[in-house]
């Protein structure tokens, strides 16, 4: 009995370690993730884990899923929110509806459901929210997304179709005339629309806005600069706002998010015109940016 005793001491014991061994390695991971050091982090993440994603907790499986996509492995990263789902029944993360991160993804088949889940489970445990109007804000942001990102990826599969090209973008001039209608009369109605009524959702209200005319963006920018200092939305939507508006007034740009033709004859796209090369980093940073490449840092 006094042996059994023991050898159960002992296993409690290796297992605390190996799960305290874990909690630090996983803390380092994310910090990589945070370092936009994505291939390490996902490597990292599926090494701890002996490649067994049913190993993984909710959030490590989530941060994987981030990592993944960003490494453009999109159907690992599905199967790795799909797994951030199962492992947790009352777990839900609003970036599976509403985040750049994982933007791709919106375009596979099994996101609907993977979306739909998560928002099955935030409604139930959000309950201060008003989820008629988040749901509202989500169509606007999808509609507004989705042609764009299916774009981007017609850019690199198949360049020479234009006619495929011509579709999407029949599309999103149509789903852009609609969204600015909505918007308007949203922000018309409610004015900045808080994270804590709508979460993320918000966002919705950025994009649409962004993508508007420059007198548009003028008027509402102001809007934008004190829902990002109130961290209503993050800091690196409102430096592409701030320096989209930069461009559209003639002057230079702060954080380098903006690009243009090299020529008109060219598809080439160069940066637009930065005001101080030397910082630009320093200053992406802040605005949770990743570095540009073959500036300081």
């Amino acid at each position: 009995m006094k042996v059994f005793k023991f050898i159960l001491v002992a296993i409690l014991i290796a297992t605390q370690q190996y799960v305290s061994a874990q909690t630090v390695s996983c803390s380092h991971v994310d910090s990589l993730l945070s370092e936009f050091r994505y291939p390490e982090a996902l490597q990292e993440y599926l090494a701890l884990h002996d490649n067994n994603l049913n190993w993984m907790t909710s959030s490590t499986a989530m941060n994987a899923a981030i990592a993944a996509a960003q490494c453009e492995n999109d159907s690992l990263a599905a199967e790795l929110v799909a797994r951030a789902l199962e492992a947790d029944s009352t777990f839900f993360d609003e970036r599976i509806s509403v985040t750049e991160l994982l933007e791709n993804c919106r375009l596979l088949e099994c996101w609907d459901a993977l979306q739909e889940e998560s928002e099955r489970r935030l409604a139930k445990t959000m309950t201060n929210y008003d989820i008629d109007l988040r749901n509202i804000l989500l169509d606007i942001y999808h509609s507004d997304q989705n042609p764009r990102g299916q774009l981007f990826k017609l850019y690199r599969s198949e360049p020479g179709n234009k006619d495929g090209v011509s579709k999407i973008w029949q599309e999103i001039h149509r789903n852009d005339s609609i969204n600015y209608a909505r918007t308007i009369e949203l922000l018309d109605q409610y004015g900045w629309i808080p994270c804590s009524k709508v979460g993320t959702a918000n966002q919705a209200l950025f994009f649409v806005i962004q993508h508007a005319a420059p007198e548009v963006i003028a008027k509402y920018i102001p809007m934008f600069e004190v829902a990002v200092k109130d961290d209503e939305i993050p800091k690196d939507l409102f430096a592409k706002m701030y320096d989209r508006h930069q461009m559209y007034s003639g002057k230079p740009q702060r954080y380098g998010t903006q690009s243009v033709l090299k020529d008109p004859s060219s598809k080439e796209m160069v940066l637009w015109t930065i005001e101080d090369p030397e910082n630009v980093n320093a200053l992406r940073k802040e605005m949770g940016l990743r570095p540009l490449e073959g500036y300081p840092r």
